[in-house]
């Protein structure tokens, strides 16, 4: 039993729980069995087996189906004894309702189906095998595409089968559905309990455009061939139709008997496809009348590249090539040749040659030009130790009557191509160069050559960076390289005047003493080339003073914020010095060698001495200054709590900005705590619970976490006079 699985209908009636899809069942599932007219089993049970999906067979080999499309099948086997009757036995199944989508039914929602089969009484007397169909019926096919499907049948005893084209028929109905039943049987119910007897009504086409030889419509063309079952032909409309086909067994005796009629009734949608072949080939161009044009340098062997798509639906190749001796053929997928006689030769590449189905052929016409070699040369000026220009000079030369038209010459340098036979060319920069030829003749073959050329000259010239005046010592000297060309792979021999020697091309050197001093240079390339000079007092380095400072006291404080800067520089005959901020801003300067200064906060200051030698060297030098916050604390020995002004609270003197955690607490001579602070400005009143303390004396303790994260603790006592 087929299934569509994309539309809302019923699932397989009799499957086991859990079985359909979210676990549920349809209905029960049962067919009955009739003896001529009369019910020999009214409702024998059937239960669904396995189910799969039914691969689509679209009859043409060379298309790929572009809409959804899903059928199932569930598989349901039994076995069921019958005696030998004289009358034929029908075993029937009945369900409604069809596809509602169905294109050449009338109703097709409010119908159903029936599913039988009949052994007459002859094929019970000779225990006969029906027929079996060879492959599931198809699902698909493309609508204006040829199509051929087997559905021709296997008999165990070898009868004689023949096709033709039947009548889908009616079974079940919609009684139930809508409330109570209209019949007085079960035959018209959804789900019939007991199935209608034979014979069975047929379907109604939508007359005049389907009938029964007709059942894609008209204008389409749908054949079965009575003899082998193949089903063939070209749909014109898209859409979902029911077909039916029957197999009728006939015995092989003298006067042949119809032994059974096996009854197929399928649905078939007929959708969009996609054609998937294509003749390709890979060409050198096309020609005016777009045949593809290949071109072959040089007679010999060569190998046509076939790009045609798609491969999985490409079965067969066919070249031929009508060649100078005669006509060559191949079937593998590129084609090759040996071709020895220059021309232009014409040829096809058939895909498919022999399918039914035109789509599925397709065909490439091409030329295949056959034309001269050409040989590409060229040579070339040996590079001397002189940095000049190369002349190359082009040696090619074509193998036939054809004539090199295009030259490109690529230096390898990163400079343009260039166009010229006989070019000249300065490099820039030293190396060896693949330099590469390609020519162009008037077949528009190709061919190029690649040589080495090895270009180490000398400088004419040895150049290096102008010098900025003179240097203080110790003084770091860059000597920029300016020659060209050159580069790391020449030797580079340095002579920095003062003992000293270096190997790169653009060294560095620290001189540590004064002086004027001769440089050497000498330059080898690769090739062994040479070339030198010496630069006369090219580097002057004189005399520096060294900048130095320091201040008194070295950690002031916002007790003793007051500094005195002293000099201590060396030769030095001039100096200054500058003051600023944390964000660069100047907020101080003097001349002076030594000067007072007075921190105002705890902000870092920079200090920066500048001092110049009588050289006209001149050193720096920088220092950072920060002012220390500290705490002090002192607690008066007595006070007197009489309101006249003068020591009535007892509280601390001192310096306390910054301090945390404060905790000041006062003891009677009895041990008992009578007062607590944590507000150094909050002291006590002489008073505890609201009366006055008699005088005497009283202990006290105090911490706090001073302004640079120390512990402090001071204890003492503490007088009270009244």
């Amino acid at each position: 039993m087929y299934r569509d699985c994309i539309g809302q209908g019923a699932y397989f009636d009799g499957a086991r729980e859990g079985q359909g899809p979210n676990g549920e069942f349809s209905g029960p599932g049962h067919i009955s069995i009739y003896n001529g007219l009369t019910l020999f089993d009214p409702t024998f049970n059937i239960v669904l087996g396995q189910v799969s999906s039914v691969p689509i067979n679209l009859g043409n080999p060379c298309l790929v189906i572009t809409e959804d499309i899903c059928q199932e099948i569930g598989v349901y086997e039994f076995t069921v004894e019958l005696p030998v009757s004289n009358q034929p036995y029908t075993l029937t199944y009945q369900r409604c309702c069809r596809n509602p989508e169905i294109t050449n039914l009338v109703r097709p929602g409010d119908i159903g189906t029936t599913y039988f089969i009949t052994i007459t009484p002859e094929a019970q007397r000779r225990c006969n095998a029906s027929p079996d169909f060879n492959i599931d019926p198809p699902i698909a096919i493309c609508v204006n595409e040829v199509f051929q499907i087997d559905l021709g049948a296997t008999d165990r005893e070898g009868d004689s089968l023949a096709y033709k084209f039947c009548d889908p028929v009616l079974g079940g109905g919609l009684d139930g559905l809508n409330g109570p039943t209209s019949t007085s049987t079960t035959f018209d119910d959804i789900i019939p309990l007991i199935e209608s007897p034979p014979p069975y009504a047929p379907v109604d086409f939508r007359f005049p455009q389907f009938d029964l030889n007709n059942q894609l419509g008209q204008g389409s063309v749908l054949e079965i061939d009575p003899l082998t079952g193949l089903l063939s032909g070209r749909p014109i409309f898209r859409g979902i139709f029911v077909l039916g086909v029957c197999v009728e067994e006939w015995s092989r005796d003298s006067v042949p008997i119809l032994l059974s009629e096996t009854k197929r009734e399928f649905q078939l949608a007929v959708n969009l496809c996609g054609n998937q072949v294509f003749a390709d080939l890979l060409e050198t161009e096309l020609d005016d009348q777009g045949r593809f044009f290949i071109r072959q340098c040089g007679p010999g062997t060569n190998t046509i590249i076939n790009q045609s798509t798609n491969v999985d639906f490409i079965s067969t190749y066919d070249w031929i090539l009508d060649g100078p001796e005669g006509i060559l053929t191949g079937n593998s997928r590129d084609f090759v040749t040996n071709i020895t006689t220059t021309g232009v030769y014409e040829g096809t590449m058939i895909l498919n040659r022999n399918s039914f189905a035109q789509n599925c052929i397709d065909t490439a016409v091409f030329l295949l030009g056959v034309f001269p070699d050409a040989t590409a040369d060229f040579e070339f000026a040996e590079p001397g130790c002189n940095d000049e220009p190369i002349d190359f000079l082009d040696r090619s030369t074509p193998d036939g009557d054809n004539t090199i038209v295009e030259w490109e010459w690529d230096y390898a340098d990163g400079s343009a191509l260039d166009p010229r036979q006989n070019p000249r060319h300065r490099y820039n920069q030293p190396g060896v160069f693949p330099v590469r030829l390609s020519i162009t003749d008037n077949n528009r073959c190709t061919a190029e050559v690649t040589k080495p050329v090895t270009y180490f000259p000398t400088p004419r010239t040895i150049l290096i960076e102008p010098d900025p005046g003179f240097g203080c010592v110790p003084y770091t000297k860059q000597f920029i390289n300016l020659s060209r060309p050159i580069n790391d792979q020449y030797i580079f021999e340095w002579e920095f005047g003062d003992g000293a020697t270096g190997d790169v091309a653009s060294p560095t050197h620290v001189y540590e003493r004064t002086g004027i001093f001769d440089v050497y240079l000498a330059i080898t390339s690769p090739t062994g080339c040479f070339v030198d000079t010496l630069f006369n007092s090219l580097v002057d380095v004189r005399s520096a003073p060294i900048a130095d400072f320091f201040w008194t006291p070295e950690e002031p404080t916002n007790i003793f914020p007051d500094i005195r800067v002293f000099d201590r520089s060396i030769d030095a005959n001039r100096s200054r010095y500058v003051i600023r901020n944390r964000a660069g801003e100047q907020i101080f300067t003097t001349p002076a060698l030594d000067f007072d200064y007075t921190l105002r906060d705890s902000a870092t200051l920079f200090i920066t001495q500048l001092v110049t030698h009588p050289s006209g060297c001149v050193d720096t030098l920088t220092k950072d200054l920060k002012l220390r916050l500290v705490n002090t604390y002192f607690m008066p020995n007595a006070f007197t709590p009489n309101g006249d002004g003068l020591n009535d609270v007892f509280l601390p003197e001192g310096i306390l900005i910054g301090a945390t955690e404060y905790l000041l607490r006062i003891w009677n001579r009895w041990g008992e705590l009578i007062f607590t602070s944590t507000e150094p400005r909050v002291g006590w009143d002489g008073n505890f619970r609201g009366t006055p303390s008699p005088g005497g004396g009283y202990l006290w303790d105090a911490q706090f976490i001073d302004v640079g994260g120390e512990f402090q603790e001071f204890k003492g006592g503490v007088v009270l006079i009244r």
